[in-house]
Formats: C-alpha cells, structure tokens, sequence
C-alpha cells in the first residue's frame, strides 16, 4: 500500500484491479493517480489526475461499478448519480495497481502533491509551466484544428466496436472474481 495515499486519508480496497481497466473507461494518460467519479452532468462517468480532467466512457465504468463482486466492495461509499454529485472518487494507484477511496476534497489535495507519469519517481512535485501569448495562441489554433475534426461513421463504428470488446473482456474478467 501507498503510505501518502494511508496519509492522506485515504482507504485502501481489498479489490482487484482489472488489468484491462484503464482501457474500459477509456482513459489513455499517463498519470501514476487517477480518480473516477460518477458525475450528474449528463450522467457520465468523469476523471481527474490533476494533470487532465474530463468525461470517460461511461459504459465500461458501469459494466465494473454494476458488477456484484464490486459492488460488495463499493457499496459503502457514495460515487455519484444521476441525481447527487459524487461525495467519494475511486481512486486507482496505476502502478501499484490498487484501488482506494476518499472524499473528494481528500482525493483532488492528494492528486495535486502527486501528479505526474507513472515513471516518474516519488518525491518529483509537478511544477508551474510558463508560455508566452504568441504560444498560448498557437495552442488554441492547434485544439481549433483537432475540435473541428469530423469523426467519420467508419471511425465511429471502430470506436465503438473497440469499446464493446474491452467491455466484454472486462466481464469476462469480473466473472471469473465471483
């Protein structure tokens, strides 16, 4: 167990992590700590690991959350709904591979003194990035450029044939738990 995450006040799950996890919420970064959280906008699943935040793939979230096994191991804590923002973030240890849980105010103190890539060695602070305007600018023509893209039916029948794959296999995997 990570003892900044036991310090921090976070509560370690005795839950397997599933291998293909990451893969089935769709999250692609590279950060060692990344919390998720089931949030009312438009009812998604949504992360944070202090370097990025956002939506994820909402289904591969339910497929694990919805699973009795996790459920036993989740059911004491408040991840959010539909209705209720979530009070808990599920919090993932990429490269200890373990799950903990803490309120969400505990979870985002604890991912801003963490943040970095999974390489990245203990005791590395995340530090200020200073850009000019002239690089601000050429940033934002470059998000215009990668926002404007279409996603062509193929490439959306792609996607989605990949997401319902890693779904399954997460199943697969949750099936053979319990």
């Amino acid at each position: 167990m990570d003892s900044r995450a036991l310090k921090a006040g976070l509560t370690p799950l005795f839950l397997l992590v599933p291998p293909m996890f990451e893969r089935s919420v769709g999250y692609l970064e590279e950060s060692r700590f990344v919390a998720f959280f089931w949030g009312i906008c438009d009812e998604l699943c949504f992360l944070d690991d202090s370097l990025d935040s956002g939506t994820l793939d909402s289904a591969g979230w339910l497929v694990f959350t919805g699973h009795p096994f996790v459920r036993l191991h989740l059911s004491t804590f408040d991840f959010g709904s539909a209705d209720l923002p979530a009070r808990h973030w599920l919090l993932l240890d990429r490269e200890a591979r373990r799950f903990y849980v803490g309120e969400r105010d505990t979870v985002e103190v604890f991912l801003e003194t963490q943040a970095g890539p999974v390489a990245e060695t203990a005791g590395h602070c995340a530090r200020e990035t200073t850009i000019t305007l002239d690089e601000f600018i050429a940033m934002a023509g470059n998000i215009e450029e990668v926002l404007g893209q279409e996603l062509f039916p193929e490439e959306m029948m792609r996607r989605l044939r990949e997401q319902q794959a890693v779904c399954s296999e997460l199943r697969e995997w949750l099936e053979r738990l319990g």
